[in-house]
């Protein structure tokens, strides 16, 4: 309800006039309370068939409502167990796709799109270094002592200035980064060529 900027109030009043259904805010509090013991024992769920309905109204499973799943669908849940990824970086791939367009064909190429470049032999190679450019990163931002350590030993071992193997390092695992980048987008997207060639 937050997320939408609803009231207990507001939410039961859209509810009834959606579903066509004569709920009253101390329907909602008692939603919200599930779980909580009172004096009279403790507060279960609302019947299946309202908590379907309220999942419907929400765009949720049930299974989000009763904290079976911290997603908001089972699909995504599997989703982001099977490819271990964040829903915030699944719902941007989906979000891209369908972003704009009804068109089913702008969607298929968009899909096709992302099928040619995800299963790229360079795409590992790629990320690979992406890896390497996280790890500096984070060690940058989260142990800069460690870090410090790290480039003066490098500069130490080349016999040049700390500051200098920071930018030479960095530089030299961006330019790989965008090499294996370009690679990819070549061997994935082969421009025409010229037959007289």
């Amino acid at each position: 309800m937050e997320e939408r900027g609803l009231t207990q109030l507001s939410f039961v009043s859209q509810l009834n006039k959606q579903y066509l259904t004569r709920y009253h805010q101390k329907d909602v509090s008692r939603w919200l309370n599930t779980g909580n013991r009172t004096a009279s024992g403790e507060i279960g769920f609302p019947k299946y068939e309202t908590m379907a309905m309220i999942a419907d109204f929400f765009g949720v499973d049930v299974g989000y409502l009763t904290g079976e799943t911290s997603e908001r669908t089972f699909d995504m849940s599997q989703a982001c167990a099977y490819t271990g990824l964040h829903s915030d970086s699944i719902e941007a791939v989906r979000h891209w796709i369908f972003q704009n367009t009804s068109d089913p064909i702008m969607q298929r190429y968009r899909i096709e799109t992302l099928n040619k470049f995800l299963s790229s032999p360079r795409f590992a190679e790629l990320l690979a270094k992406l890896m390497t450019l996280q790890e500096m990163s984070t060690i940058w931002n989260n142990e800069p002592d460690k870090f410090g350590t790290l480039m003066t030993t490098l500069a130490d071992d080349s016999d040049l200035p700390t500051g200098f193997t920071l930018e030479l390092i960095t530089g030299a695992f961006f330019g790989l980064a965008s090499e294996s980048f370009s690679q990819l987008v070549r061997e994935a997207y082969p421009t025409p060529r010229n037959n007289a060639d």
